[in-house]
């Protein structure tokens, strides 16, 4: 029997995280885009990850089971046209059947103070409204199955 350790674990562990969202809502993920890859993370999102030519759903599909984790941006435009309920699916699938993936929900609300609607399938799992995209990104790697503040010294030349 051949045994894995810790490290190796760390090393071979995903570290994609899939970010859900609408198109309308592009702008404000990439900043947690580029956030979360500052920090090592490996974002999954739609514009980086499917090149021209690929199958759409069979790209979402693959992209959740290469992730440890989903964050769902739930905005007042995040609404179900065919794809919301296909990737809730795919995100309680992965989490059944993997310990290491999470389900992140975060509500967010516009100027006139709207919120996003909380889809019927995800209302079983806790979700966050945070007050600023600050909080919401505490609340991503709060929940996310990586940990995240080991310091590593970068050497420049």
């Amino acid at each position: 029997m051949q045994t894995i350790s810790e490290d190796e674990i760390r090393e071979k562990a995903p570290r994609k995280v899939f970010l859900s969202h609408k198109g309308a809502n592009k702008p404000l993920v990439r900043k947690y885009y580029q956030l979360l890859k500052e920090l090592g993370f490996d974002p999954w999102i739609d514009e980086e990850d499917m090149p021209a030519g690929a199958q759409l759903m069979r790209s979402i599909r693959q992209g959740f089971k290469q992730s440890c984790a989903v964050v769902f941006f739930i905005t007042p435009e995040f609404k179900d046209e065919k794809y919301l309920e296909k990737e809730i699916n795919y995100a309680i699938n992965e989490q059944l059947n993997r310990k290491q993936f999470t389900i992140i929900t975060l509500q967010f609300e516009d100027e006139q103070g709207n919120k996003g609607l909380i889809p019927e399938m995800l209302e079983d799992y806790v979700w966050k409204t945070p007050r600023t995209e600050l909080e919401a990104f505490k609340e991503i790697i709060k929940s996310s199955p990586i940990k995240v503040g080991q310091t590593i010294w970068k050497i420049e030349r």
